[in-house]
């Protein structure tokens, strides 16, 4: 049945030719791009930071349960399962690996539609619907490319919403006593050790191709795992130092927002072009590790931390300046 709903789309999809292919296209990519993080920390750093945080734990918590079913299950893409699909343009390279769940739809609900809620509590509903529309947007468009069936998307969705709801309640759970944060500390740690455990000693398929290549490689993918692995380390341990040591919310706004602006600008670099990408060459699972791992340092300590220190050294200068039009020393 899976499969004839992505036949039935690839048959429209090569009748309609250009019309939809690329608004579909465009969101997929959008989806996996760097808007959503931009929006998501600019929510964290200059405008909420509670409910940024709560986004950010969302996001982690989806990550770590995508890589941890791919490979459990090991599902393999839908033209591995029948050559008659033919997915769009360069998405059969782009998208390698397992296919259960979808990747793209875990960011999309989690920054998305994380997001989204956080504008419709603000009353903004018109952002909000569009947000929500691009997470289902991302869903169907990972089914009309061709590169996941229906249930990888929608376990993805129900998966991340899951664990957003779980980290969320968590959160609210941690406030009534600050000895909580230690244990979500402890128990964070203590599933990413066993996380790694299992998927560094758990078999694998290997199924290999006509030239003796794996047809997928397990290397590969339980690097990919690591992402949320490095994400989640890094985050319930930022999250003590950040809810205790960095009060940057009590800094003015504007300068949260002007600090915030130019913080993205090394994120992007990090991201995209930073230096794990050189460290993968030797081992893909350190470097989407320390990718992820040292990202969330960076967003929850290092841009905070600055936001602290700029507002404790203007708040200085402007005490220094009204203590010289008073005549004080």
């Amino acid at each position: 049945m899976d499969i004839e709903y992505l036949l039935y789309l690839q048959q429209f999809r090569e009748t309609v030719g250009s019309i939809l292919t690329p608004l579909m296209n465009a969101v997929t990519k959008l989806s996996a791009g760097f808007l959503p993080i931009a929006m998501m920390c600019m929510i964290y750093w200059a405008f909420d930071r509670k409910a940024g945080r709560k986004i950010l734990a969302g996001l982690g918590g989806g990550l770590f349960i995508n890589g941890f079913l791919k490979l459990t299950f090991c599902v393999y893409r839908p033209w591995i399962r029948d050559t008659r699909i033919l997915p769009y343009g360069d998405s059969k390279t782009a998208a390698t690996g397992y296919s259960f769940p979808s990747g793209h739809t875990t960011r999309a609900t989690a920054m998305f539609g994380g997001s989204g809620l956080w504008f419709m509590e603000k009353k903004h509903s018109v952002v909000a619907g569009l947000l929500f529309v691009l997470v289902f947007l991302t869903m169907f468009s990972r089914n009309y490319l061709g590169v996941h069936t229906p249930q990888d998307v929608l376990v993805g969705f129900i998966s991340t919403a899951v664990m957003m709801y779980l980290t969320g309640w968590l959160e609210l759970w941690s406030e009534k006593d600050k000895k909580r944060d230690l244990m979500i500390l402890v128990a964070g740690l203590l599933i990413c050790i066993a996380a790694v455990l299992y998927y560094e000693y758990k078999p694998y398929p290997l199924d290999y191709l006509p030239d003796g290549s794996l047809l997928v490689d397990p290397a590969k993918m339980r690097g990919d795992a690591y992402e949320g692995v490095g994400f989640i380390a890094s985050f319930v341990i930022c999250r003590i130092l950040e809810k205790r040591q960095l009060d940057f919310d009590r800094i003015s706004q504007k300068l949260r927002l002007f600090i915030g602006i130019f913080a993205l600008i090394p994120l992007y670099w990090w991201i995209n072009t930073g230096c794990p990408y050189i460290i993968e060459e030797i081992s893909r699972s350190l470097g989407k590790f320390l990718r992820f791992g040292l990202g969330i340092i960076y967003i929850m300590v290092l841009v905070p931390g600055t936001v602290v220190l700029a507002g404790t050294l203007t708040n200085r200068g402007s005490d220094k300046v009204t203590r010289e039009k008073q005549g004080q020393p």
